[in-house]
C-alpha cells in the first residue's frame, strides 16, 4: 500500500499518512494478525516532542522525526525500535486496551517504562510501557542490537503478543 501523500514528509508540517506495506509487514511480524494495519494512520504534527498513539488507528509523530518509511533502507534500527514501540501501543488498542487509562495507570516517569525480564512477571502483569518496552526491545535483538536481557527471555514472553 502505498501512503498518503504529505505536505512535508519529514520537514515538519502537518501530515497524515497510512503505514507503509514495508510497516504493516513489521506489524504482522510481531503482532500477527492481531493489528489491522490498514486502519492505522499517522499524524505528523510539527512542534510535537515525541510519538504516542491516541488510539487503535491513530499515532501521533512528531513531524521532524517522520520517516517515509521507517521499514525502509537506512532507516537506523533505534528509529524503528521506536515505531515498534508505538506500534504495541496500537495492538493494546486494538486489542481492548484503553490506552488513557493504562497510560494513567502506568505513569510517565522511568519506572513507567523499566521492567526485568528474571523477576517471575509474565507479560501481561506489565504495564503498557512496560510492555512495549519488552516488544521493542525484543525487536532490537531481532535485527542485531542490544537490549538488557538475553534473547531466550524475549523468546519466552513473545508467545503473548506475537499472534495473537
Amino acid at each position: 500500500m502505498r501512503p498518503a501523500k504529505s505536505q512535508s514528509p519529514g520537514g515538519g508540517g502537518v501530515s497524515v499518512r497510512r503505514l507503509t506495506a514495508g510497516e504493516q509487514a513489521f506489524a504482522a511480524e510481531q503482532f500477527g494478525a492481531a493489528v489491522d494495519g490498514a486502519r492505522v494512520r499517522i499524524l505528523a504534527l510539527p512542534l510535537w516532542p515525541r510519538a504516542f498513539v491516541a488510539g487503535a488507528s491513530l499515532m501521533v509523530w512528531p513531524a521532524r522525526a517522520l520517516r517515509p518509511d521507517f521499514a525502509g533502507p537506512g532507516v537506523p534500527l533505534a528509529e524503528q525500535a521506536v515505531f515498534i514501540h508505538e506500534l504495541t501501543h496500537v495492538w493494546q488498542a486494538q486489542n481492548g486496551v484503553n490506552l488513557l487509562l493504562a497510560k494513567i495507570k502506568a505513569g510517565d516517569g522511568p519506572a513507567a517504562y523499566a521492567y526485568d525480564l528474571t523477576d517471575g512477571r509474565e507479560f501481561p502483569e506489565m504495564n503498557i510501557e512496560q510492555q512495549a518496552m519488552v516488544v521493542e526491545d525484543a525487536f532490537r535483538l531481532s535485527r542485531g542490537g542490544a537490549a538488557p536481557h538475553p534473547a531466550a527471555l524475549y523468546a519466552a514472553q513473545r508467545r503473548h503478543w506475537a499472534g495473537t
